[in-house]
């Protein structure tokens, strides 16, 4: 029994599984270094994410409008394929430089949890927010939006360029729902407090509130 009960311990979380059982998985996390395998998934899927939105943007009533003339089969390839690059290359930097912020947060914490395990919390908890941006990109194509739109935040509820609209993105379902399973990865595998892990995600969310504010009133092309 003890055995197996070891055996359950070692078990390497799953990517997957961080929607469906996030408390499992960040249980695995504390006995598991696996993380390079999920960390590379989620780079490819940003990718593909990236060549997505280019496909959408560039192919929308909005960028056909604004073209002298229609793009070429060309234009559109090196579109997808600039998207692609700078979806993998801005994954790798958002997980990296998150996973850093959130590192120095614990050391002014007393928590001496390793960049390592902060970085698989950051990456089990990001993926939600991925398949997110999937979603609203599919919304755009069907509904002949730009790509950029957050159709399941309440931003679409007010007119783009004001405070309101701003705040409203800020409100979107799968970046709460990230933010939510960081505050989770954080108290289970990083240790800190319920309440710590509260404290931290509700004035984050904040922050996040004031800047969207202001990036709302930036007019959208």
């Amino acid at each position: 029994m003890t055995a197996q009960i070891e055996a359950v311990k070692k078990e390497k979380p799953s990517l997957i599984g961080s929607i469906i059982s996030p408390t499992v998985q960040f249980e695995k996390m504390r006995d598991s270094n696996k993380i390079w395998g999920a960390f590379f998934l989620l780079i490819i899927l940003g990718g593909i994410i990236g060549a997505l939105a280019s496909y959408v943007s560039v192919n929308s009533p909005q960028m056909l409008k604004m073209l002298a003339t229609p793009p070429t089969t060309q234009d559109k390839n090196i579109a997808v394929g600039t998207g692609l690059l700078l979806g993998v290359l801005g994954t790798a930097l958002t997980l990296l430089i998150t996973a850093l912020f959130y590192r120095v947060i614990m050391m002014f914490m007393s928590n001496d949890t390793p960049y390592k395990k902060i970085l698989a919390i950051i990456v089990y908890a990001s993926l939600i927010k991925y398949m997110g941006s999937i979603i609203n990109i599919v919304l755009a194509f069907i509904l002949g939006g730009k790509g950029t739109e957050k159709y399941t935040s309440l931003g679409p509820l007010f007119e783009t360029g004001t405070v309101a609209s701003g705040i409203g993105n800020t409100f979107e379902i799968f970046s709460i729902w990230g933010l939510i399973l960081t505050g989770i990865g954080l108290h289970i595998t990083a240790g800190i407090s319920k309440k710590q892990a509260t404290i931290l995600i509700i004035i984050l969310f904040i922050i996040s509130l004031g800047f969207n504010s202001l990036t709302g009133l930036v007019p959208k092309m």
